[in-house]
Formats: C-alpha cells, structure tokens, sequence
C-alpha cells in the first residue's frame, strides 16, 4: 500500500471522520478530483440533452449511457488486474489526459454545428474504454493514499466529493447551457480535468507490486474470482449492488423525459431534478462519513437501502407532483449512493490490498458492466410504455429480488450460527445431531 514520502504529515486535530485528510496526499487528491467531478456532472446535463434535441429518442439517449459503460463488460476484469499490477498514479494521469481530450472534440464539433449522435456515442465508447482500467485504479488509488486504519473514512470522504459536484455539477450545467450553450458544458469539464491530473503530477506515492505472486493475466483474474467465490458474505454484497444497478439506477437516465414530458421544464427544470438527486446522494454520503467507524460488512443495511431503492423509486414513477418528485428524488439519491459506498467499503475491508483492484473490478463489472443493459431496456421499454410505467416496473421488480436475496442471506446466517454454536458445544453427539438437523430445516 502507497503512502505519502515527500509531503510531511501536519499535526492536526481532525475528528475521525476527516482523519484522512492528515494525509496531505489525499486532500490534494479529493480537491482535484471535487472540480473535476463538477466538470463531469456539467458535462452529463448538457450533453443529455443535447442527444433529446438531436434525435427525440429515449432509445438513443439510453445507447449514449451504454455506450459509455459497455467496455466494462469486457474489459473490466482485465482492468483489475492493470490497477493491481502496475502503478496506479500514471494510469490514473493517463485515463484523466484521455478524458479531456474527448471533451475538447465534442466542444469542437459542437462549436462548428457538425456534432452527431454517433460522434457522441463514439466518444462515450473511447472513454468507457479507458475507464475499465481507469475506475478500479482510481477506487484502489484511495487506499494507496491513506493509513490502513482511515480507510472506512477515505472511502466514505471520495463519495461525498462526487456526491457534492454532483449537488452542484447539474445546477451549473442547466445555468451554462443559457449562457454558453452545449459547448461550453463541453469545455468546461474538459478544463476541470486539469485540475486533477496536477496534483497527480504532483504528488509521489509508493505502490507495492505483487507481479510474483500471479504470473499471468488470466491467473490474475482466476485468484479474484476465486477469492470472491470462497466468500458467501462479498457474492451476496455483489449480488444486491448488481439488483439495484440493474433496476433502479436507469432513473437518471429517464430524467430528460420527466423533465419534458411530465413536468413540462426545459434544461434548468432537468438540472434541479439532477440537483435533487444529487442532494440525496450527499446527505447519503454525509451519514455514512459520520458513521464511517461503524462500517464494515454491513449486510442488512445493503438490504434496507435496496427495498428503500425499490420503494421510492415506484413511487417517483407513479407522482406527478414536481415537489413530491423532487423529495423522492433525495430519497433515490441517498439509497443509491450509500449502496455504493457500503458495498465498496465492504469488498475493500475484506480484501487484502494485493487483491483490490480485482475485487473491485468485480464490482465494476456488475454495477458498470453489466447493469448498464438496465439503461438500454429502460430507453427501449419506455420507447414503448411511457418512462413512468417503465421505472414503477422495475421499482417493484427490485422489491421482489431484494427479499428473494435477504431470505436466501437469512438462512445462511442462521445456519452459520448454528454451526459456530456445533462447534463450541459440550452436547452429547445425539443432540449436536438433532441441532444440526433443526438448522437446516430452519427451525434454530
């Protein structure tokens, strides 16, 4: 695990939820990456709506998100493996570089009216194939940043920053749009970039390599998947971040349509239900700051925000109230946000760090990867049912997998307390048998 070498460490007084910021490392790190995240979210807005204006399709802004993420179905694995392997600070310095220049070539073809959905599809696809690499490394890079014992707190402290750009990203994108037009959204994030890849430059951090123990790609993907099927407890925190990926998160991309179509507001209307979402995922974000300690694996509160995600996210489908949809919008960010957060925070405090990179490869893979078919669907279903109806579908459908996974956990928690309690025992065989029998009727 990297730590800072040059910088000298200040004696500060923080509370323990800010303790990663005593790293100097990690405060140049969040700052860069808060003005970055900011570009990112102005860019999301205008972007997303100028595909509603180029084609009127539900189905092609859905392609755009897809595009963006379906290297990830590939490449995600492979990437895990690069993020382990080689030095995280250049590949993170080298994605961002890739990044801004994409954005500066959609400003430009933009500035000079030749921009076409597909230029915007190719360049969702370019970057979504630098971020298979890309996303493991920089969720990793965190833990090369800071002492083992501050992980819980950096985790939770690089959520709040993308969830406070993403407060403020699409208020300023709405705002940039009447000002500057689509291309300055564009251009915008394409300088916000700058301000992360300086203090990537910047700073020097040592990473530990493990090239020994795993010679080959192919092996080094083998030893993830074999680590995360050895352990019931990361497969079920994988399985419920997947259900609400796949089946909640395609709210954000339906949004230009409520905006349109329901509420009948133009840009700045759909950057304040973009806001509202993203004023949930702070104060999500926040809580979990605070409670950080506390964090670790916490299954049932993976399960509490998946029905919560499930819950608002029918009832959002079927308002028609812009004041009620925006509170439910604070609520769907909130649950969306803590269950990213909880789930990496308990694949990383279970995974030992030579490992990290796999493991949340793994993750990528099904909340980035694969889940983003959720987008195409939506974009298509609602093509054809109306987008209300489409997110009240796949609300309750959430609901429904969600209790499938917790009865299925329940019973392997019982059944792994009655297996401590076997083995503690002082029984007489005939009744450790009879437990044992009990347990797997679950009677215990």
């Amino acid at each position: 695990m990297a730590f800072p070498l040059a910088l000298k460490q200040r004696s500060l007084v923080l509370p323990t939820p800010l303790s990663p910021f005593k790293d100097k490392n990690f405060g140049l790190f969040w700052s860069g990456a808060f003005l970055s995240s900011i570009g990112f979210w102005i860019q999301t807005v205008g972007q997303g709506w100028q595909v509603l204006q180029l084609t009127n399709s539900a189905l092609l802004l859905g392609c755009v998100s897809f595009a963006a993420t379906l290297p990830n179905i590939v490449l995600s694995l492979f990437g895990g493996v690069v993020a382990d392997r080689f030095n995280r600070r250049h590949l993170l310095i080298g994605t961002q570089i890739v990044y801004m220049t994409t954005a500066t070539l959609l400003g430009i073809f933009t500035t000079l009216h030749i921009i076409t959905v597909w230029q915007i599809i190719a360049m969702a696809l370019i970057n979504g194939t630098f971020s298979s690499v890309g996303f493991p490394a920089w969720q990793a890079f965190v833990g090369d940043l800071v002492q083992p014992e501050r992980l819980k707190q950096g985790i939770a402290l690089n959520s709040i920053q993308f969830n406070l750009s993403r407060v403020i990203g699409p208020a300023i994108g709405g705002i940039s749009i009447g000002l500057f037009g689509i291309a300055g959204s564009y251009y915008l994030n394409a300088f916000s970039y700058v301000a992360v890849i300086i203090p990537l430059i910047i700073m020097r951090t040592l990473q530990k390599h493990h090239t020994g123990e795993t010679p080959g790609v192919w092996r080094g993907i083998q030893a993830g998947l074999s680590y995360t099927r050895r352990r019931p407890s990361l497969q079920v925190a994988l399985l419920l971040q997947f259900t609400i990926a796949l089946l909640v998160f395609p709210y954000s991309v339906l949004l230009p349509i409520f905006a349109r179509d329901i509420f009948k507001t133009g840009p700045t209307g759909l950057g304040a239900l973009n806001a509202a979402a993203g004023v949930g995922a702070l104060l999500g974000a926040i809580f979990l700051v605070i409670l950080s300690r506390y964090l670790g694996r916490s299954m049932h509160l993976l399960i509490t925000l998946c029905f919560v995600g499930g819950t608002t996210c029918v009832a959002f489908a079927l308002s028609t109230s812009r004041e009620v949809s925006l509170l439910l919008l604070i609520a769907l960010g909130a649950s969306a946000v803590m269950s990213m957060t909880v789930t990496n925070t308990t694949l990383q405090t279970m995974t030992p760090e030579h490992m990290r990179g796999r493991i949340l490869s793994i993750w990528i893979l099904l909340a980035f990867g694969v889940a983003p078919f959720g987008n195409l669907a939506a974009g298509w279903i609602a093509q054809l049912i109306g987008a209300p109806l489409t997110l009240a579908v796949a609300g309750g459908l959430c609901l429904v997998v969600t209790l499938f996974i917790a009865l299925l956990w329940w019973q392997h928690t019982k059944q792994h307390l009655a297996n401590d309690m076997l083995l503690t025992t002082e029984l007489p065989l005939p009744q450790i048998l009879a437990v044992s029998k009990g347990a797997r009727k679950g009677v215990v």
